[in-house]
């Protein structure tokens, strides 16, 4: 107790730097508690089903001349479920297929309900992927307009009322009545959903019954007996296809596996750049808050070596003056975690949406060792390390002043925290770049003042009536239909050679006339589609089909009957690529055919206020058309929302840079402190020998240069090489320009200077009577 009774005695007296220190060890403590417990979050996924190891996913994968396409298809086949499972039953204990793609809104009479996760599924879904059903029976899944919902989901949208038989509508179209309650899943999971509805209601009222041959759209779920069953039937899976199939188109071959679903998410090499990049930076603010701490603590050796020099006289050894700073160190790090703590649901909002999870489900009690390995890190490291020097101070300080200044270790120190703040802020350079890149960059249309929305009804509504409809309103300037989104999954078909080999799909939509021109596509060569059957195709298609300057009027090979035509389309015109899938992906190959079917997407140009008009447009078709789905967004939200992982971890850098560099700030001041008032007689001296105060400002620049210049160097250089990792992960991007990092690396330079410059002014234009008058 006496050591503690010190130890608060200290502390006291030190308010001023034990401020800084408790402010340091809150933000790095904070902000890494934060990004390694996401880590360990996402290093959990699917293990909350029973068994999670049983459960493997179909996925398939093309095989073109003997070398395997580099990313796998998760979504294969529907009879692929119960054909291996009659195939292989002594492997398969039961299979499921499931599919998410589609995600149709739901209303409660004309209220549309948010965050609705839709999956549709078979009778075995459930106990095939290991979900506890509460209520209900999971064979009413074999019924259409059939549904479950989440427990929470159920309670969210019926409150305290019994949910079983309560209906929503799909679309404004179908009537989906609740037969049963499952467990909640958690958002660790790459197949998040609070809605399950049955598989017939997709496949006889949307998209058909799929087969070996159409409608590649379903994911095929397998219980194995054991987790060793994965291995044995990947080894079998192939042949057993072919017993139901033809595997091979000309000389591609389509091959078939199966992953454990727990591989699912770390088998993208995107989320692992991204965890191992988030590690990087978790454990740079966490360092350098251990770092800037230690600096804090070694930067006290010349005030409290005389008090160390009394308690050994007074009878404590190096282990009683040891757990004075451990005891120094842990109310700190208690006081700290408090702050973390009152920090986390003050802003907690904010944390869950840069993060993507709630906290509750981040700090489960299976997560909980994370925050508490973190904090027994840095307690020990913070207090071990500068607590054995204090113990290692001689008794005879007391009698004489300390003059080690131990400035190898500070120096150290601050070359750390150096490094860490040029990496964070190098790599926040590039994410910043990057998203407006992202948002900025041409996707082959205009998407400004641009909106779209599908009408789903089942009314006999005309298209074009409600297309004049639209025009005929004071904000907007013009409108044309298409089949779906442009910024979308378009209908598909295989793009051939001569030879019959697959080249690539051929990602495909009908338009009505005049839609190019009324969404700003770019017409390369040719011209406008006027008459039915006309198309225009991208330059991606060209390439590919390696049709030179012959393009125009060749045919596209497409269903004729698919896309309401006799016969395949005619191209009449090239257009600048759309990029449809977005930039995670290659470019794809594009068409566009006019067609007066499908055409149930309206796009919309809008005047200038465009927030203000796209709300009166969506006020104005919910009162025109009261029975019909149809809600407008524009195209900028919708990048928004594809890019919006990019925006988190952007903000995730930003939040993450800010904090080092505060921290860092303060290492560097309380470094100019200590040196000042150390030196402050060395200073004196000189200006009485006739050396200028600018002479004395560049003498400590250049001291804090020697550390900084070689430390930037090195951190913007790790920095670079970071965000090409990151980089990767985006089709056609590059990094920004050299030039960025070096501006980066001088502009940090010149801080550090100013920094000193601000902090020895006082100091180095003193009397300095005022520092020797001691002497």
């Amino acid at each position: 107790m006496r050591q503690l009774y010190y130890t608060v005695q200290i502390l006291l007296r030190g308010r001023g730097s034990n401020f800084i220190k408790l402010v340091s060890l809150t933000l790095g403590l904070l902000i890494g508690i934060l990004l390694f417990s996401q880590i360990a979050y996402e290093l959990s996924y699917e293990n909350f089903y029973k068994d999670p190891e049983n459960v493997a996913l179909m996925r398939c994968r093309r095989v073109k001349e003997g070398i395997p396409d580099k990313d796998y298809d998760d979504s294969t086949f529907r009879p692929a479920a119960a054909d291996l499972w009659e195939a292989l039953p002594d492997l398969i204990e039961s299979a499921s297929l499931s599919v998410n793609f589609y995600q149709p809104d739901c209303y409660i009479d004309d209220k549309k309900l948010e965050d609705m996760q839709v999956m549709f599924a078979d009778t075995l879904f459930f106990q095939t992927i290991g979900l506890e059903i509460l209520r209900g029976d999971p064979h009413e899944l074999a019924t259409p307009l059939s549904v479950f919902l989440s427990q929470s989901k159920a309670r969210e949208l019926f409150g305290d009322e019994e949910p079983v038989g309560k209906t929503f509508s799909m679309s404004k179209m179908l009537d989906v009545t609740v037969r049963g309650i499952y467990q909640d899943v958690p958002g660790n999971t790459v197949y998040p959903h609070n809605t399950v509805i049955s598989l017939p209601t997709l496949e006889e009222y949307i998209y058909g019954r799929g087969t070996w041959k159409s409608n590649d759209i379903y994911n095929v779920l397998f219980r194995l007996k054991s987790p060793e069953s994965v291995e044995a039937m990947n080894n079998r899976i192939q042949k057993a296809v072919e017993r139901y199939t033809e595997t091979k188109e000309g000389t591609d071959v389509m091959e078939f596996s199966i992953l454990p679903l727990s591989d699912i998410y770390l088998s993208s090499s995107d989320n692992v750049r991204r965890l191992v990049i988030l590690g990087v930076l978790g454990f740079s603010i966490f360092f350098v808050s251990i770092m800037n701490y230690v600096l804090a603590a070694v930067a006290s050796f010349s005030r409290r070596a005389k008090a160390v020099g009394v308690h050994k006289c007074c009878g404590a050894d190096g282990t009683h003056v040891l757990g004075m700073f451990m005891w120094e160190t842990g109310i700190l790090v208690a006081t700290s975690i408090i702050a973390c703590l009152v920090l986390m649901y003050i802003f907690r909002e904010g944390i869950e949406d840069m993060l993507h999870v709630r906290l509750a489900e981040l700090f489960t009690w299976q997560n909980l060792w994370v925050p508490g390995l973190t904090v027994l890190l840095l307690f020990l490291v913070a207090g071990v390390l500068p607590g054995r020097m204090f113990a290692n101070i001689p008794v005879t300080q007391i009698f004489r002043r300390y003059t080690d200044s131990k400035r190898s270790w500070k120096r150290g120190l601050l070359f750390v925290q150096f490094i860490g703040v040029s990496f964070i802020l190098g790599v926040l350079v590039t994410t910043i770049w990057q998203y407006h890149d992202l948002m900025t960059r041409s996707v082959g249309f205009r998407t400004e003042r641009l909106a779209v929305g599908q009408l789903r009804t089942t009314e006999n509504l005309s298209g074009q009536g409600v297309e004049d409809d639209i025009r005929r309103q004071p904000y907007v300037e013009s409108v044309a239909r298409n089949s779906n989104s442009l910024l979308s999954h378009y209908s598909t078909t295989g793009l051939t050679d001569i030879q019959g080999n697959f080249l690539c799909p051929l990602h495909f939509q009908n338009v009505a006339k005049d839609f190019p021109q009324t969404v700003g596509m770019q017409l390369v060569e040719g011209v406008w589609p006027e008459h039915i059957g006309e198309a225009l195709i991208g330059r991606k298609v060209v390439e590919t089909m390696k049709w030179g300057d012959k393009a125009l009027g060749q045919r596209l090979p497409v269903n004729a009957q698919w896309v309401g035509l006799d016969s395949q389309p005619t191209v009449v015109g090239i257009v600048e690529d759309v990029r449809n899938m977005g930039f995670f992906m290659e470019q794809t190959c594009t068409a566009f055919i006019l067609s007066d079917k499908r055409n149930g997407s309206y796009n919309v140009r809008l005047k200038e206020p465009v927030d203000e008009n796209l709300a009166r447009l969506n006020e104005f078709v919910k009162e025109a058309y009261p029975k019909a789905a149809l809600e407008f967004i524009t195209y900028m939200d919708i990048q928004r929302e594809n890019y919006s992982n990019v925006y988190r971890f952007r903000n995730t850098v930003w939040i993450t840079s800010l904090c080092i560099f505060f921290i860092v700030l303060m290492g560097l001041i309380g470094y100019v402190n200590d040196e000042t008032q150390r030196r402050s007689k060395e200073i004196a001296i000189r200006k009485v020998n006739g050396a200028e105060a600018s002479s004395i400002l560049s003498l400590l620049a250049m001291d804090i240069l020697k550390v900084a210049i070689g430390a930037v160097i090195l951190g913007t250089g790790f920095a670079w090489y970071v965000s090409g990792v990151w980089l990767e992960q985006f089709a056609d991007s590059t990094l920004p320009s050299p030039v960025w990092f070096v501006l980066l690396a001088v502009g940090l330079l010149v801080l550090i200077v100013l920094l000193v410059i601000l902090k020895a002014w006082r100091i180095a234009n003193e009397n300095p009577v005022q520092s020797i008058k001691s002497e």
